[in-house]
């Protein structure tokens, strides 16, 4: 299973499943046809106690609760399965409608129907494979077994480009709902945490707090627009004196915010789905990235940015330089946590070297610089599958010790930073093209164009001991 499919899965159960209160019942009957354990499976995305998730496929394998001698027939009764998916599955069924007509026959009459199917791709013999899906094939197979087709969506993440469907027997009453949270207690004030970390674990590094940086950032590019992504307490968004747009789907807002301020309380993939198409109206001078601290989810954020972005915009990345390898566990149980999004520097560097990257050694867990952006690059979406699943599978999820040691971070008081900092503004006047920015700060880190930073201005200063993070106050 690739990663976007599971993703998609998860979208429709926030979607659909949560707002229509079938998340609250006990016993909902889950049915996934085609659902042998192959590289992952939905299994996770319905794991809670009140769901009973059966498994169908045409022959033995694991997860597989219910082996099929007729794959068009489901020994189970009508209007007997809340929600029946299936995914990956029908490319490779030579009568998929029969199939489709059968997930009709178990659906009950307020149950859901979740489809995802390839519109792209290699051939990948499953034994076989027939087809591929656009969105009027959907709408077709609705008409052919007399359902309605709720919603459709091609997922643009290559190579497969997911097609996405969801069906229901009779028309949806109400508006499907934004996911902002399948959690039902999301409301309640969080419960105190408490960590069972080691002291070593809690080291931080840097010599600036990354606060007082993205403050000398405001300062110096002087935006004129501002785009953060997790807002938490807002404290980085209190530094914009520009128009600015904040998404956090649970924000627990202590700072004064500017009147310019906007908090969009969802994810930020509902956002840049649903939301940013109308609340971005230009590209946004400067962006902060500090959402989920899982390297897919600061991906598809990076991604979406890029599309709504200039080429002189500047996009900064939170904790790329986890301090201990504890802190990088992408199941958090330290108080100073990155989980993998060290791994985002290293991915942009290899498949987007057209970028300009310069990482800064800020306290607590360091900041990535991004420019040169170019909306038209699609070259991470059509990776998107094989480029998560390399980077998140590689090195067993533990940081190497250039990551630990910050090799190549540059002080962020630096003469260069600051000249990377005036440059991009000075070029943003100009609406210049991607690789005029990248050329020119490129050159600056080379010390051309602009007087050479003196031997203690980058790179060249003692790193600060390691400190506990009960030490920084």
């Amino acid at each position: 299973m690739h990663p976007s499919s599971l993703e998609n899965m998860q979208k429709c159960h926030d979607r659909y499943v949560v707002p229509a209160g079938l998340s609250n019942r006990d016993g909902v009957v889950v049915l996934d046809i085609g659902g042998a354990n192959v590289n992952g499976s939905y299994r996770d995305v319905f794991a809670g106690p009140q769901y009973r998730y059966r498994a169908a496929d045409i022959s033995v394998g694991e997860g597989v609760d219910i082996v099929l001698d007729d794959p068009y027939r489901i020994p189970l009764p009508d209007a007997s399965v809340d929600i029946v998916l299936s995914g990956q599955m029908l490319e490779h069924c030579e009568f998929f409608w029969l199939a489709f007509q059968e997930m009709v026959r178990l659906l009950k009459p307020d149950g859901f129907i979740f489809l995802i199917a390839p519109s792209a791709g290699p051939i990948h013999r499953y034994p076989v494979d027939c087809y591929r899906f656009y969105p009027d094939a959907y709408d077709a197979l609705a008409k052919f077994s007399g359902c309605v087709l709720l919603d459709v969506w091609r997922d643009e993440r290559g190579p497969w480009q997911d097609l996405v469907g969801v069906f229901r027997k009779t028309p949806l009453e109400v508006s499907p709902g934004a996911p902002v949270s399948s959690d039902p207690d999301a409301e309640a004030p969080p419960a105190p945490v408490v960590f069972e970390s080691r002291p070593e674990e809690e080291v931080v590094r840097g010599s600036v707090g990354y606060i007082e940086v993205l403050g000398e950032i405001h300062r110096v590019i002087e935006p004129e627009s501002y785009l953060e992504i997790g807002v938490r307490h807002g404290r980085s968004l209190a530094l914009a004196g520009c128009p600015a747009v904040g998404v956090d789907p649970a924000p627990d807002i202590r700072e004064s915010l500017p009147a310019t301020a906007r908090v969009i309380q969802t994810t930020s993939d509902h956002f840049f789905d649903e939301l940013a198409g109308e609340v971005i109206t230009s590209a946004p001078d400067l962006v902060f990235i500090d959402g989920m601290h899982l390297f897919e989810f600061a991906l598809r954020d990076f991604m979406h940015v890029e599309r709504l972005a200039a080429p002189a915009t500047l996009v900064v990345i939170d904790d790329i330089f986890p301090n201990h390898p504890g802190q990088a566990a992408r199941d958090r149980r330290t108080r100073v946590w990155t989980g993998d999004v060290w791994k985002l520097h290293r991915c942009l560097g290899e498949v987007r070297p057209d970028l300009f990257l310069l990482p800064l050694d800020t306290t607590p867990t360091g900041l990535l610089l991004i420019a040169g952006l170019d909306p038209g690059n699609r070259v991470l979406w059509d990776r998107y599958n094989p480029v998560v699943k390399n980077f998140r599978d590689r090195d067993s999820e533990v940081p190497p010790d250039a990551v630990i040691a910050r090799e190549g971070a540059v002080d962020p008081g630096s003469a260069l930073v600051t000249m990377v900092l005036e440059k991009l503004r000075d070029l943003r006047a100009r609406g210049p093209a991607p690789r005029e920015v990248v050329d020119a700060l490129r050159a600056l880190s080379r010390g051309r164009d602009e007087p050479r930073p003196g031997p203690g201005d980058v790179g060249s200063r003692a790193q600060p001991p390691a400190r506990s993070r009960s030490s920084t106050g």
